[in-house]
């Protein structure tokens, strides 16, 4: 589990994509507020509160998926 944990970590490219989602989650949030298009679902804190994890749940799905994507999944009688 540890070393699961350590090779996602290494991947900071997918650790800068998750803290430039959260940040635009609360640029695009607080701005549609702004313009008057917001839907006042969430208040301020509550977006506050969201960011992060929405930011944390990008990193890892993303992470997660980097890790598989070099692997050949083609079925071995399809193989050339």
């Amino acid at each position: 589990m540890k070393d699961a944990i350590k090779e996602l970590l290494k991947d900071r490219r997918s650790l800068k994509e998750a803290a430039i989602v959260a940040v635009l989650h609360l640029v695009v949030n607080f701005g549609m507020h702004l313009v008057g298009w917001g839907n006042g679902m969430f208040s301020w804190w509550q977006t506050l509160l969201a960011a992060p994890v929405i930011g944390f749940f990008y990193w890892l799905f993303l992470s997660g998926f980097r890790r598989f994507a070099n692997e050949d999944v083609t079925p071995p009688k399809y193989r050339k």
